[in-house]
C-alpha cells in the first residue's frame, strides 16, 4: 500500500477522501472525532503546497438532495479546526449523485478532473466499492493517508495478540456483521463475551422466548454453526448472558424486569423486549476480563441510547478500563459510548470505524485499500 511519503505534493491538486458522515438528523455534528483523524494528512498536504478537494458522504439520501444532509457543517468545522479556507475546498455530499454509490465510471471521472493525485483516508469507506473509494482511485496515483494507515496498524495489533487471553467483546446489532467477526478471531482469541442483538440472536436461534426483541432470523444459520464450533473445542469460551433486562418500550423504561434466560422458554412475557444484559451475566464478564491479558470490544451491550438501559455497557467499560490487559475497541457506536463517558483515553486503540474495521477483522479484502495496493 502506497503512503504519501512516497510521493511529492507541492504543487499537486490533490483530491482527499475524508469520513465527513458526522451529522445528525438535524444537519448538525454529532462528534468530530473522523473529521479530526483526517486532520494530521490534510495540514501535512497543505503544508507541503498541494491544493486540495476534500469529498465525503453523510447520510444515506440515496441519489437526491437532502437539506439536512448538506456537507456545509462539515466545511465550518474545517475552518474552524484549520483556521484558514486557503488552498482547500470541499465538493457537496457525493451521495446525493447516484453514481457515487453505483461506482458509475462517469461520475468518478468528474471526481478525478484536474486532480493529480487521489489521497484516501476514511477507513470507514474502504469495504465500499464506490466511485470517490474505488472509481477515482483508479483514474489517479492514490496513497492511504495518516488516519488509514494508523487504523490498519491499531487492526494488525489486535490480529497479532496472542490467542490465550485475549477476549473479544461483541454487542449492539447487525448480527450477521458481527458473527463473521466471531468465525474469522476463534483460533485468534480464548473468549468471546457476547451482548446485544447478537446475543438475542443466539439465544433467539435455541427456541428462547425474547418476546418482542430485535431478532436476524436470518442469522441463525451462523449462529448454530458458531455454537458447533465452540462445542468441538473446550479451551475455547462463547459466553452468553444469563440474565436480561427486559422493557415494554426500547425508547424509556416501562415495566422494566430482569429474568433469568432459564426463564425464557414460555411466551408470558412477550410484550417485553431485551433491553440490556443482566447483573448476573455483568459479573460473569467481568470475572474473565480481569483474566483477559488483551481484550477488542465492538458493540454496546444495551439500548445504551437511552440513560437506564446503559448500565451494563457502562460496567463493563468501567472494568475493562481498570483491568490490567491491552485494550482495543472499534465500531461508531462503542467509540462514541467511551468517549462520551471519559473512557477513551483509557484504550491503548480506538477505531474510529464500523462495517470496514469488522470487515477487515473478519478477513475479508477491502476494496477502498486494495486499490491502494
Amino acid at each position: 500500500m502506497k503512503t504519501l511519503p512516497e510521493t511529492q505534493v507541492e504543487g499537486k491538486n490533490v483530491l482527499f477522501r475524508i469520513d465527513a458522515d458526522v451529522l445528525n438528523n438535524d444537519g448538525v455534528i454529532k462528534h468530530d472525532s473522523r473529521i479530526q483523524a483526517s486532520l494530521p494528512t490534510l495540514k501535512y498536504l497543505l503544508e507541503n503546497g498541494a491544493k486540495v478537494t476534500i469529498i465525503g458522504h453523510v447520510g444515506r439520501p440515496e441519489g437526491r438532495e437532502v437539506p439536512e444532509l448538506k456537507i456545509r457543517p462539515v466545511e465550518d468545522k474545517l475552518i474552524e479546526l484549520l483556521g484558514t479556507h486557503n488552498n482547500w475546498q470541499i465538493l457537496e455530499n457525493l451521495r446525493f449523485n447516484k453514481g457515487e454509490e453505483e461506482n458509475d465510471p462517469e461520475f468518478a471521472k468528474q471526481l478525478a478532473i484536474g486532480q493529480d493525485i487521489f489521497v484516501q483516508d476514511a477507513f470507514a469507506t474502504c469495504h465500499r466499492a464506490h466511485a470517490s473509494t474505488v472509481g477515482a482511485a483508479k483514474l489517479l496515483p492514490s496513497f492511504a493517508g495518516m488516519s488509514v494507515q494508523r487504523e490498519l496498524e491499531g487492526l494488525q495489533k489486535i490480529l497479532a495478540s496472542p490467542a490465550e487471553g485475549f477476549t473479544i467483546i461483541i454487542g449492539g446489532k447487525k448480527a450477521e456483521d458481527k458473527l463473521p467477526v466471531i468465525k474469522n478471531l476463534f483460533d485468534k482469541a480464548e473468549n468471546f463475551l457476547v451482548g446485544g442483538v447478537v446475543a438475542d440472536t443466539f439465544l433467539a436461534c435455541q427456541n428462547y422466548d425474547l418476546g418482542k426483541s430485535l431478532i436476524e432470523k436470518e442469522a441463525f444459520e451462523q449462529a448454530r454453526e458458531i455454537f458447533e464450533m465452540f462445542s468441538k473445542d473446550s479451551k475455547k469460551k462463547l459466553v452468553l448472558p444469563t440474565d436480561l433486562i427486559f422493557s415494554k418500550s426500547s425508547e424509556a423504561p416501562v415495566e422494566p424486569i430482569q429474568l433469568s434466560v432459564l426463564n425464557l422458554k414460555s411466551s408470558e412475557h412477550h410484550e417485553w423486549m431485551v433491553v440490556d444484559i443482566g447483573e448476573e451475566t455483568v459479573n460473569n464478564f467481568r470475572k474473565i476480563i480481569y483474566n483477559s491479558k488483551n481484550i477488542f470490544w465492538n458493540g454496546n451491550l444495551g439500548v445504551t441510547e437511552v440513560p437506564d438501559f446503559a448500565h451494563a455497557t457502562k460496567a463493563i467499560a468501567e472494568t475493562v478500563v481498570d483491568s490490567n490487559t491491552q485494550k482495543y475497541a472499534g465500531g461508531g457506536d462503542t467509540t462514541t459510548f467511551l468517549k462520551t463517558n471519559g473512557f477513551a483515553d483509557k484504550f491503548n486503540y480506538l477505531s474510529i470505524a464500523g462495517g470496514a474495521t469488522l470487515e477487515y477483522l473478519a478477513g475479508k479484502t477491502l476494496p477502498g485499500l486494495e486499490v491502494l495496493e
